[in-house]
């Protein structure tokens, strides 16, 4: 496991590349925020993430956040194609 921890100076996120960081971006009109992450597994490679605060949006890949920036949590799995797969359940990323 790794523990998600949230960075709230963008650029101190950009920088850093911790393992399982995340930045997260203020929304839009409909509520769709963005979800910077480093890869928990410790490649420093970033994805972003299209994610709802108590909702999963509608159109594309997404995911329903639970709001919370200590114990975030997303829903379903996130699963970068090749790479990585597994759950951000109460703050921790746990591969599948």
């Amino acid at each position: 496991m790794t523990k998600a921890t949230l960075y709230r100076d963008r650029n101190s996120f950009l920088a850093d590349r911790v393992a399982g960081s995340f930045w997260i971006g203020d929304p839009d009109d409909d509520g769709i925020q963005s979800f910077l992450f480093f890869c928990p597994c410790g490649c420093e490679v970033k994805s972003v993430l299209r994610i709802g605060n108590g909702f999963k949006p509608k159109l594309g890949p997404s995911w329903c956040w639970n709001g919370s920036t200590t114990a975030p949590e997303l829903s379903p799995s996130v699963n970068w194609v090749g790479h990585w797969h597994g759950w951000l359940q109460d703050g921790e990323w746990r591969s599948c």
